[in-house]
C-alpha cells in the first residue's frame, strides 16, 4: 500500500497516523473487553476486590512490558518514519 499524504506538512500526516494508530487499539481494546465482560457475567461474576489484588508472575510482568514497547513503536511509528515518507506502509496490528 502506498505512503498516503492529507496534509501539505508531512509532520500533519504523522501525528493522524499517530491518532489513528491510538484509535485502532482504542477500539480493539473496548472489544475484547466487551467479551471479557459477557463470559465473566455468564460465569457469574469475578469479584472485583479479587481484579485489585491481581499481582502478574515475573514472567507476565515481562511479557507486558514487551507488549507495551511494540505498542509504542506502532504508535510512534508515524512519527518516525523516514523524512522523505510522510507515514509507514500500513501494517494492522
Amino acid at each position: 500500500m502506498p505512503d498516503l499524504t492529507f496534509f501539505p506538512d508531512p509532520n500533519v500526516d504523522r501525528v493522524l497516523g499517530v491518532v489513528l494508530e491510538l484509535a485502532a487499539e482504542v477500539y480493539v481494546l473496548r472489544e475484547r473487553l466487551r467479551i471479557l465482560e459477557v463470559a465473566l457475567e455468564r460465569r457469574g461474576g469475578l469479584n472485583r476486590d479479587e481484579l485489585d489484588r491481581y499481582e502478574p508472575t515475573e514472567a507476565q510482568r515481562a511479557q507486558r512490558l514487551a507488549e507495551r514497547d511494540a505498542l509504542i513503536a506502532r504508535i510512534l511509528a508515524p512519527m518516525t518514519a523516514e523524512a522523505d515518507s510522510p507515514a509507514p506502509p500500513f501494517e494492522p496490528a
